[in-house]
């Protein structure tokens, strides 16, 4: 189906800087730079400077980012991990396939981790804490390392929809052992395809995270392999960032600012224009406390159906992330439990579109939408 606006154009993405993505997929075409070559280099590069942590590891998904994180603590069978049901099942699909156990805990109306209830699920076996910065906001971190340092626990950062964002001036990824990413299509930066990376200031983290990535063999170095690439110290992973993928990622870095910002002004856009209708919006927080990237714009209505319906009878491409919690799918075998807010906010949330590229016509239209529907109830 074609929509009148759609919940992201990539075409726009891409003609905005078209003449740099297909002169980076002409060269790199023309010298078959394909696998761990210089753009996936300069990404980390420019990764680990914008962060301002010590080491980056590009790898196929923030899926794997995650797969990856979780093996190198070599924590005991069934350990317990912390995390939520309100995220994508990528989370916890890293979990249960390392052999480790996920324990739920509720979320808080900003859709993230609620911190109160983090300490009363720690057991002998609970071993990290993973929070999920949902829709590109940052969970309250504070609270989380807190109790972190009180339990000796790991926090692993799962930040796939959140990079840029930011809690007390401090970027997400950058409290915890570990921080993932992804560079999926959909996100705030994203590729033309699968792609995520790990930050971590941890160097023999960071050297575990090479060798895994590429079936545990060591790496290049300046374009040459060092000896130690053909001793193979334990069975790794194949995930790679593709090199295209790393060229086109490294020219979007380059509006990554100025694209948050638009987002924010979507946002606010949206908040103004709808405030006084029946619908629990957005927060917009003060930049010093939170900076939120807007990776998504969720709004929460009881009519829930009816509205998600009608906006996309009349062409507005809006999503349901997600219509129920994880626990709920039968086929996932996970403990049986009822998370409050977590059932709640299911039954209430509609994703509207929100890109960089958005127009004040295209705007207004949802906007105008959202008011006919509600003139009509």
């Amino acid at each position: 189906m074609k929509w009148k606006i759609p919940y992201i154009d990539f075409g726009r993405q891409f003609k905005n800087q078209e003449k740099s993505h297909l002169s980076n997929f002409r060269k790199i075409m023309i010298n078959g730079d394909f696998v761990l070559r210089d753009e996936v280099l300069k990404f980390e590069k420019t990764i680990s400077s914008l962060l301002k942590s010590n080491y980056v590891v590009s790898v196929n998904s923030c899926t794997d980012a995650l797969l990856l994180s979780l093996a190198a603590m070599n924590f005991k069978k069934k350990s317990e991990i912390i995390t939520v049901g309100h995220t994508y099942v990528a989370t916890l699909a890293a979990i249960k396939h390392i052999g480790l156990e996920p324990v739920l805990a509720d979320i808080s109306d900003d859709f993230n981790i609620d911190t109160r209830q983090i300490e009363k699920l720690i057991t002998k076996k609970t071993k990290a804490i993973l929070p999920v910065h949902l829709y590109g906001h940052s969970c309250e971190m504070d609270s989380i390392m807190k109790l972190a340092k009180k339990h000796n626990l790991k926090v692993i950062e799962d930040c796939a929809q959140s990079f840029g964002a930011k809690f007390k001036r401090k970027f997400v990824g950058t409290f915890g052992e570990v921080g993932c990413f992804s560079l999926h299509p959909l996100k705030s930066l994203g590729a033309a395809g699968d792609g995520g990376f790990i930050v971590t200031k941890n160097k023999l983290l960071y050297e575990k995270f090479l060798r895994f990535r590429n079936h545990g063999q060591g790496r290049r170095k300046n374009g040459k392999y060092l000896k130690s690439r053909y001793d193979i110290d334990y069975f790794g992973f194949c995930t790679r960032l593709d090199n295209l993928q790393a060229a086109i990622v490294n020219t979007k870095l380059k509006k990554l600012n100025k694209n948050i910002n638009l987002r924010n002004k979507v946002a606010k856009s949206y908040n103004n224009s709808l405030k006084n209708l029946p619908l629990v919006l957005p927060k917009i927080y003060n930049k010093n406390h939170y900076l939120d990237v807007f990776n998504s714009y969720v709004i929460r209505t009881k009519k829930q159906f009816g509205l998600f319906k009608f906006l996309r009878d009349k062409g507005v491409e809006v999503l349901i992330n997600w219509p129920k919690p994880l626990y709920h799918h039968k086929g996932l075998r996970l403990k049986k439990i009822f998370l409050k807010n977590n059932e709640k906010i299911c039954k209430e949330i509609i994703s509207l579109p929100i890109f960089p590229e958005m127009t004040k016509a295209e705007q207004n239209y949802i906007i105008n939408c959202i008011k006919l529907y509600f003139r009509k109830k």
